[in-house]
């Protein structure tokens, strides 16, 4: 079986998957995720993994996905991803038959060490695998060549050793498989035979070609071949074939006084007759019978290769080749093309040096195949039967048992003696024993079969089911005097039935499931053939188009959808001509029943069970409700914690995304109020030291030695009033982060200490000359501009480049202006939820009042602000009375009445423009934004609401 590279992830939390899939996709793996154990078993199903990542605990059961692999047939090993709050997690594993556990969080050097041992381990059980099927395929062939002569074969190593046998060997040499075993084979025979075997040995030995000799014994005449078996130029070892060849001996002597009889039997048989040089593989003749059959004309027959005539030449050539006397089913090939099945018949001779075989060839079309009779005499019709896996037996009419093999006296648990002469009806039902005797009562020769299937019950209460075939023993009156039976265990078989009933009724549910499914999807999809006819239509597709879905199938497209350049009708048309799916593609369609819809259109291949295309699969997905996907896609509105979705806030959330997976420094710039704090939380909670502690210090609050101890930490008696060791900051943050707040109002000393902790990330406490080490995270931020302090000489230059490794610079709220209506709404649901009151907004008036504010104190300012008139407003607006009246007064003094001015240039926010916008400046841009709504509202710098409110008043809604 092939072998993929892809490794499935399967957990229930999107983060531990996105993060194992960023580590392993970044090595060159191919990753596939799922949510569920059933969605990441289906995902199995459809193409078994190289490797699978399964989290396991109370919600995700990762366990199931082992059993499920094996359930598949799959090679693939399970890692399971464990909580780190399990107390035996190895046992755990093993538990669940999981190759290893990986704890979470994910270590990403532990991740990838599993990883390569878990791909590893797929590798070496593939091969495992390989190994195992071609051995028993070596083996199957090895018993399949052995069994294939029907005379008795030895196989011998380079000193004639018996390696193995298989035939009657014990009804030619008087000894059993196993005694020959480990013995010499020339051992087996009298002196003078013995001697001519050495000697064909000998031959083969040093010719490196096969030997052969005849010789007659009591009557008999056998033939035996010894072929070396070479390993390039190393002899290593021998196969011996002996076959009783005494009918072919009596027929070649019988064959020169009966050639006359023989042409005539030859020529107007009515079967055909082929004979054939066993050596060269070539006709040398055939009868008329032949001709007929085999279309062609004499001449063209004779010469021809005996495998060209035949289905299956290698069975043909080895029976030829071995003496074989029956192939009892194959097909004869006929000049034109077509085939007969036929049973062959073949015997051998020897005429001129060349050794000759006769095919008989008989039509076994129209005619049953008859079981053989009896074979004369119990010793070769026990050679025959004894070792057959099959159930075995003759009764007479009374129902004794008269004779049994292995097979029947293993299934009763009773030897032979015990078996013979018991009641063979008694291990039925009473009706199954009534229909057998009632065949035998009234038996019809015409009839002389009996096929029933019977429930045992062993002697150890075991329940099988076996499958008799009764075949009645006939005289020259047509009176039973016999029954010959024989009974195959049908148990498992029985089980299969049941079990495809089962799968039969369970995929008819399943389809009819699936119909109702089809029908119930709310994305219309439509199937279409190759000449682009409507093969199937759901109900959303009847409702999109506006068709009826009975009348539509078999109809062609183009009269079903009649708008020409319909873009389903082109998508359709696109997808046939290439081959190649088109996915998300968006556009606006016009609708019959529905108007014009905001609409994706997907469109793939349809590839039937033989992998040819045969047509194409539409689904079409009404996109008109989130009409704001696109730009919620394109544009964050806010992460983790930080609200804003204006340009500079995107660039923002872009680099805090980037340095969240990082170690390294990261200085944080801006004004007082802009959010500093909020970034240093998102860069910790966002990065992989999210589990451990995020510890903040406020330089600016603490003196100098106040500020070293809560750093440091300190030792009892370090100085005045320390009573006790103190846990510094840096040790409280072990493996997480250290957020220092105002770092630009540290004083020297601490900026040289500090220093000598970024450079080595190693301290002392206070009052200890002990040195520890810490791993953590630095996250500094300032309002002050650092670089003028390092030009005055109060900050260090050294630590300044130091601290300046990543610098993310916060923009003040005056220059991220569109986010101010976003901020508003955001504050104004924390204040309805704490002041247990409902807020719809703001009114017109204090959107406008607030984004023509600078705000000096940033976000901090407004929601001050905000709060301050949430308190005041009874709920519902937020009126401008409701605003403190010094900021009124303050905003109103500091911006004059605007005077007119020209609409901004295309591109210019005008947000920023320091008048209320009016009629002319609203129809200019919407104009210039296609009549995008939203967009000419981030342009005009108000709220979305407020510009339909404008809008409705100027009476131009519509």
């Amino acid at each position: 079986m092939p072998v993929s590279s892809t490794i499935l992830v399967a957990d229930g939390d999107a983060s531990i998957r996105a993060l194992i899939k960023d580590i392993l996709e970044a090595r060159g793996y191919q990753v596939e995720t799922a949510s569920s154990p059933a969605s990441a078993a289906a995902l199995m199903a459809r193409g078994g993994p190289a490797l699978v990542l399964a989290a396991h605990g109370e919600k995700d059961d990762g366990g199931s996905l082992v059993h499920e692999a094996a359930r598949l047939g799959l090679i693939t090993p399970v890692i399971l991803l464990i909580s780190s709050s399990c107390d035996n997690p190895g046992r755990l594993a093993r538990d669940c038959g999981a190759m290893a556990y990986l704890q979470k969080p994910v270590v990403r050097s532990q991740l990838e060490m599993l990883v390569r041992l878990g791909l590893a381990e797929n590798e070496l059980r593939s091969t495992a695998m390989l190994q195992e099927e071609r051995l028993a395929s070596a083996q199957a062939f090895l018993k399949s060549v052995l069994n294939a002569d029907e005379g008795v074969v030895f196989l011998l190593d380079d000193e004639a050793l018996v390696l193995d046998s298989s035939g009657p060997v014990e009804s030619l040499l008087g000894r059993g498989v196993g005694q020959c075993k480990g013995r010499y084979y020339p051992s087996f025979f009298s002196d003078a035979i013995a001697n001519l075997h050495e000697g064909a040995i000998a031959k083969a030995r040093t010719t490196r070609e096969a030997a052969r000799l005849e010789e007659h014994r009591s009557g008999m005449v056998l033939e035996t071949r010894v072929r070396p078996v070479m390993q390039g130029e190393t002899l290593s070892g021998f196969v011996v074939s002996l076959r009783d060849i005494t009918a072919e001996r009596r027929g070649e002597v019988g064959l020169a006084e009966s050639e006359k009889q023989y042409r005539s039997v030859f020529a107007g048989a009515s079967d055909a007759i082929i004979l054939a040089d066993r050596e060269r593989g070539t006709v040398m003749e055939c009868n008329d019978a032949a001709c007929r059959v085999l279309g062609y004309d004499a001449a063209e027959v004779r010469g021809m290769a005996v495998q060209d005539l035949v289905a299956h030449p290698e069975q043909i050539m080895a029976a030829m080749s071995q003496g074989g006397k029956r192939v009892s089913y194959d097909y004869l090939k006929r000049k034109n093309g077509a085939s007969l099945p036929v049973e062959l018949s073949m015997s051998y001779f020897t005429n001129a040096g060349r050794d000759v075989c006769i095919l008989y060839a008989q039509d076994i079309s129209r005619r049953r195949i008859v079981e053989e009779a009896l074979r004369e005499g119990a010793r070769l019709y026990r050679a025959v039967v004894e070792d057959q896996t099959e159930l075995i037996c003759r009764y007479g009419p009374d129902g004794k048992l008269t004779f049994v093999n292995n097979a029947f006296e293993r299934f009763v648990d009773q030897d032979e003696e015990d078996v013979l002469g018991s009641d063979f009806f008694s291990s039925m039902g009473s009706m199954d024993r009534r229909v057998l005797t009632e065949w035998l009562e009234h038996f019809d020769p015409s009839r002389p079969v009996l096929d029933r299937e019977v429930l045992h019950i062993r002697p150890d209460g075991e329940e099988r089911w076996i499958s008799w075939t009764h075949r009645a023993v006939l005289n020259d009156r047509n009176s039973v005097i016999e029954i010959q039976a024989v009974g195959r265990d049908i148990t498992e078989h029985k089980a299969a039935e049941s079990a495809l009933a089962q799968a039969t009724q369970e995929k008819e549910q399943y389809r009819l499931n699936l119909e109702a499914t089809f029908a119930s999807i709310p994305d219309a999809i439509m199937t279409v053939d190759s000449g682009l006819s409507v093969i199937a239509t759901n109900n959303a597709a009847k409702s999109l188009f506006g068709f009826e879905g009975e009348r539509s199938r078999g109809r062609r497209l183009e009269d079903v959808v009649r708008d020409a350049g319909n873009p389903c009708v082109q998508v359709l048309q696109q997808v046939l001509k290439t081959d190649k799916p088109v996915h998300g593609y968006e556009i606006e369609l016009k609708t019959a029943s529905m108007g014009e819809r905001m609409v994706e259109i997907n469109c793939s291949p349809l590839v039937d069970k033989d992998r040819r295309h045969a047509g194409a699969v539409l689904v079409v997905r009404d996109i008109s409700h989130i009409a704001d996907l696109e730009k919620q896609l394109q544009q964050r509105h806010g992460f983790r914690g930080i609200v804003g979705r204006s340009g500079p806030m995107q660039d923002i959330y872009q680099l805090l995304e980037q340095l969240s997976s990082l170690d390294s420094i990261v200085l944080i710039l801006g004004e007082s109020g802009t959010g500093k704090e909020l970034a240093a939380e998102a860069l910790h909670y966002g990065g992989v030291r999210a589990g451990k502690p995020l510890i903040k210090v406020n330089c600016s609050a603490l003196s100098e030695s106040l500020l070293e101890s809560e750093l440091f930490g300190h030792v009892r008696g370090a100085f005045t009033g320390a009573v006790r060791d103190k846990v510094g900051r840096i040790q409280a943050a072990q493996g997480g982060t250290l957020f220092l707040d105002e770092i630009g109002d540290i004083s020297p000393m601490l900026q040289l200490k500090l220093l000598r902790f970024l450079e080595s990330r190693e301290y002392e406490r206070v009052g200890e000359s002990r040195t520890y080490t810490a791993d953590v995270r630095i996250i500094a931020a300032t309002n002050a501009d650092l670089r003028e302090s390092v030009r005055r000489g109060s900050f260090r230059e050294d630590l300044y480049y130091r601290l300046n490794v990543m610098p993310v610079t916060l923009p003040p709220l005056r220059d991220r202006q569109a986010d101010i209506p976003m901020l508003t709404d955001h504050f104004l649901s924390m204040f309805a939820e704490n002041f247990g009151k409902h807020f719809d907004g703001v009114s017109e008036e204090v959107m406008d009042l607030l984004l023509s504010y600078s705000w000096p104190g940033n976000v901090r300012e407004l929601k001050h602000t905000l709060e301050h008139a949430c308190i005041l407003s009874p709920g519902k607006i937020v009126e401008l009375r409701h605003i403190r009246k010094d900021l009124v007064d303050h905003i109103r003094n500091v911006i004059p009445e605007p005077a007119p001015v020209p609409i901004a240039e295309p591109g210019f926010p005008l947000s920023f423009m320091p008048r209320k916008p009016g009629r002319d400046d609203i129809l200019a841009v919407l104009h210039e934004c296609g009549g995008n709504k939203v967009q000419a509202a981030r342009r005009l710098g108000i709220h979305r609401a407020t510009l339909y409110r404008k809008l409705k008043a100027l009476g131009l809604d519509a």
